[in-house]
């Protein structure tokens, strides 16, 4: 099998590259380690139009779970969250570009923690819904960073309110090893018709066991 033929059958570019790093060929150079984001987003067109304020909260509590667990990784916690939502352009129905409404809060102290930044979240959501808008997008963002070692246990609440941070790395080392979702609140929804579609998405052959690529 010529390596044009198996790049093309293993994705082109992508392909090409893995064929030759199993042949021990340096294709990238190594590169210097990311530095801590001072901002954290989260956003996604939405599969089909939301119309519901369920949809929307559903949307924004997903995103809000990603951003967190992207905070999580840098070792940060927030002080603020903002939450966006695009709205199908009320003036012209087949104008697509739509209008974009924001909302942020500050936080009492900052957090990294999922469950308590869902909870800011929904009530951004749900003062940025307007029944009868058709939503296309929405997107959480997480800024005023700060080191999540600077973060001390709150005195006056029960020990087990400190014990989240046990909870949120239980989750993070779940879902990294068994796939994304595996664990998630209730919040984010079960269906989620909303969720962009990715019908045409590239095989995942290096990453999921059942699309390994085989030769037939």
């Amino acid at each position: 099998m010529s390596e044009s033929f198996a790049a093309k059958e293993l994705g082109g570019v992508v392909g090409k590259r893995l064929i030759r790093e199993l042949r021990g060929e340096s294709v990238r150079e190594m590169q210097e380690e990311l530095l801590v984001k001072k901002m954290i987003a989260t956003t996604r067109m939405f599969g089909q139009p939301a119309k519901t304020l369920q949809e929307i909260k559903e949307a924004v509590a997903t995103y809000t779970s990603r951003a967190a667990e992207k905070l999580r990784r840098q070792h940060s916690a927030a002080k603020y969250i903002s939450v966006f939502v695009v709205a199908k352009s009320q003036k012209n129905n087949a104008d697509f570009r739509g209008e974009m409404y924001s909302l942020s809060a500050t936080l009492p102290i900052p957090t990294a923690f999922t469950n308590q930044l869902i909870k800011y979240a929904m009530a951004l959501a749900e003062k940025l819904y307007t029944k009868g808008f058709v939503y296309k997008k929405a997107g959480v963002m997480l800024s005023g960073l700060v080191p999540d070692s600077s973060i001390q246990a709150n005195l006056f609440y029960h020990s087990a309110k400190n014990n989240d941070r046990k909870l949120m790395e239980m989750i993070d080392n779940i879902n990294f090893s068994q796939g994304s979702d595996i664990l998630k609140f209730a919040a984010s929804g079960t269906k989620r018709n909303w969720k962009m579609r990715q019908e045409l998405r590239s095989p995942r052959y290096t990453t999921r066991w059942n699309e390994l690529f085989t030769l037939t």
